[in-house]
């Protein structure tokens, strides 16, 4: 296994991020405070090391980093799992006579992000 401290210095998250996204492909980040300047920092360091770090935000909560087909692939079975959430939700409103377009509107843009990811290509 490599030494991802030695090559980050003294930035331990840094290092654990790299062993993760080395691991699994991807790594998931959940809160708000992680901001678009933070993962866009994080993709810079990654760089060296990885030749691809795509940054995905599903919701302003939920943001993944991903390297590979590997992190890719769970991301989008992640995602499909959401999906499957919201059109539950969209069946049981519609069962109780409610109509909220902001759960199609979720619904569509999950689709959207997955019809994207799937196309996403990775230099290996």
């Amino acid at each position: 296994m490599m030494d991802w401290n030695a090559r980050f210095g003294d930035d331990p998250f840094i290092a654990e991020l790299a062993e993760n996204l080395h691991v699994h492909g991807y790594k998931a980040f959940y809160g708000e405070h992680y901001s678009e300047h933070d993962m866009e920092r994080y993709r810079k360091q990654l760089f060296p090391i990885f030749q691809n770090v795509m940054w995905v935000e599903v919701d302003s909560s939920k943001k993944y980093l991903i390297v590979d087909y590997r992190g890719r692939n769970t991301v989008i079975k992640l995602i499909n799992g959401m999906l499957n959430t919201r059109r539950t939700l969209k069946a049981n409103q519609a069962m109780s006579g409610i109509n909220k377009p902001e759960t199609q509107q979720e619904i569509t843009q999950l689709m959207r992000l997955v019809h994207l990811l799937q196309f996403a290509t990775f230099r290996t």
